[in-house]
C-alpha cells in the first residue's frame, strides 16, 4: 500500500527535470510519506515541505538557531508581515567581514509572531542546509512588553546599533550575549543595508523600561 502511495505521489512531481533530478524527487517524496503520509497527500505543497528540523540528519536546520529574516523575507533584512520584535542579544566580538564588520558588535532581533498568527516549523527554503523558522517558542523579552506571551520566532534581524537606543523597536536596555552567534552568516547580510529605522511598524504601547 505504501509503495503505491509513493508511485502515485512521485507521478504528481514537476515532469519538466532530467531522469537524475526525478529520481532525487522521488526520494525525496518517499522521505515525506514515510514522516508524514497525510499531510503530503492531504495539503497542497511540495515533499520539502513537510521536512522539518527533526527529519533532517545534518546540515544548518539541526543547529538549534533560527534563520535569518533575509533569507525568508525576500532578502530584505527585516521581520516579515505577522511577526514584531520580541526580544534582542548581541554578540561582542565580530570579527566577519559582512554586515557589522565596523563595528565589530552585532545585535541580533527575534521577530516573533504575533499572538494568533500561525506558524509551520520547517527549515527555512525547505532544506536542511539552512536554519529552521517558525520552530524555536522563546522570548528574550526585552521589546515590545505591551505584547503577552510567548510565540514562535519567525526568524531574525541583524542590526548594528543597540536596539534599546533605536526609536520604534520599543526594546529595554537589559542585555543578553551569545558571542556563539558571531560567526553566524547569511549571503544575504553581506549587502544589507544597516537598519536604522524599525524593520516593523511601530506597534502601539511602551516597551521596556
Amino acid at each position: 500500500m505504501t509503495g503505491r502511495l509513493i508511485a502515485e505521489a512521485g507521478s504528481l512531481l514537476d515532469r519538466r527535470t532530467s531522469r537524475r533530478g526525478l529520481l532525487a524527487r522521488a526520494v525525496l517524496a518517499g522521505s515525506a510519506m514515510a514522516v508524514a503520509p497525510l499531510r503530503y497527500l492531504l495539503r497542497p505543497g511540495s515533499a520539502w515541505a513537510v521536512i522539518d528540523p527533526e527529519s533532517c540528519s545534518g546540515g544548518l536546520c539541526t543547529d538549534g538557531y533560527s534563520a535569518f529574516c533575509c533569507e525568508i523575507n525576500q532578502g530584505k533584512n527585516v521581520c516579515p508581515p505577522g511577526t514584531y520584535v520580541g526580544g534582542w542579544w548581541m554578540c561582542t566580538h565580530y570579527t566577519g567581514t559582512s554586515l557589522c564588520a565596523e563595528e565589530g558588535v552585532r545585535y541580533y532581533l527575534d521577530c516573533n509572531h504575533l499572538p494568533g498568527t500561525s506558524a509551520d516549523c520547517r527549515c527555512a527554503n525547505d532544506t536542511c542546509a539552512e536554519r529552521r523558522a517558525d520552530c524555536n517558542v522563546f522570548r528574550y523579552g526585552q521589546c515590545n512588553t505591551q505584547i503577552p506571551g510567548i510565540t514562535p520566532i519567525a526568524c531574525r534581524v541583524v542590526v548594528c546599533q543597540n536596539p534599546s537606543t533605536i526609536e520604534g523597536f520599543n526594546c529595554s536596555a537589559s542585555v543578553a550575549v551569545d558571542d556563539n552567534t558571531c560567526t553566524h552568516e547569511w549571503s544575504c547580510l553581506a549587502g544589507a543595508p544597516v537598519v536604522t529605522l524599525p524593520p516593523v511598524q511601530q506597534l502601539p504601547g511602551g516597551g521596556g523600561a
